[in-house]
């Protein structure tokens, strides 16, 4: 199965970036995950939203980080430094995300230290830089698309009036793809709590007529028959089987079949 949608950056201004993102026949819904995880840094500013792309039922079938950023003009050594430290913390808690925003780093110019430093620093975290042309009305590369799990195409430049903006729109079709939607499972069970003991005993009929000693096998058997039905109509009736939904077990985005070997081996 695959999903197809095209999202938009557009710098309005020097310090604000808007994103527009629109899916085709699909509703998303956007939470803040700013509170959530505590992402704030001096050197440059962040709003960090989680799409989910629901069913009908509201079961998930996606989540997908999106942050914008935005980094001023200026020293860049602490942006460096706090980048890194996102970088690092997002990546092992979300297998699928889109950093996009005005950057105000010349990654055209292979000459610029910044723009050098920036390149091997995304690198180093196997994330992908998507933007190659200019996205602003000096002729630099300004406004990034930086992807971790997504594959993305069409990626369109416009330009913009400059009584609008400095910065050109840039947009793009955001490809997701081996999207499986996996029904729950369910299994009968009991639930059984440290209270029901207690619930158990005082629902026991008087069994004093039953604690005889039999005369023959089968008295034996029917009062053995007889003691089963009692205490599995009892339980049925402080502990009944329910259909209960199966939790799947939630798989850490790094771990694969590489890392399990690897994990395996290191412990062989």
């Amino acid at each position: 199965m695959g999903l197809l949608h095209q999202t938009t950056i557009i710098s309005i201004s020097p310090v604000r970036v808007v994103v527009v993102v629109v899916l085709q026949q699909y509703i998303v819904i956007f939470s803040m995950l700013l509170k959530k995880t505590g992402y704030r840094f001096n050197s440059f500013e962040i709003l960090l939203l989680n799409a989910t792309l629901p069913d009908m039922q509201k079961k998930s079938l996606l989540s997908l980080v999106l942050a914008t950023v935005y980094r001023p003009p200026g020293p860049y050594t602490d942006f460096l430094k706090d980048f890194a430290e996102f970088l690092s913390e997002l990546l092992v808690n979300f297998d699928k995300a889109l950093i996009v925003g005005d950057f105000n780093i010349h990654v055209d110019n292979t000459n610029d230290a910044l723009g050098l430093a920036f390149t091997d620093l995304i690198n180093s975290f196997g994330v992908k830089q998507n933007v190659t042309g200019p996205t602003h009305r000096f002729n630099h590369t300004l406004d990034l698309i930086i992807s971790h799990g997504i594959d993305l195409t069409d990626i369109d430049i416009v330009p913009q009036s400059d009584d609008v903006t400095d910065h050109f729109l840039v947009s793009c079709m955001l490809r997701i793809t081996n999207i499986n939607y996996t029904a729950p499972r369910y299994r009968l069970g009991r639930t059984i709590v440290p209270a029901t003991k207690d619930r158990f005993t005082n629902n026991l009929p008087d069994l004093s007529q039953l604690l005889c000693v039999p005369l023959n096998t089968q008295d034996l058997d029917k009062m053995t028959s007889n003691m089963g039905t009692i205490f599995s109509n009892t339980l049925e009736a402080v502990a009944p089987i329910k259909l209960k939904k199966v939790r799947e077990k939630c798989i850490a985005p790094w771990y694969n079949s590489n890392t399990h070997s690897l994990a395996r081996n290191s412990q062989s």
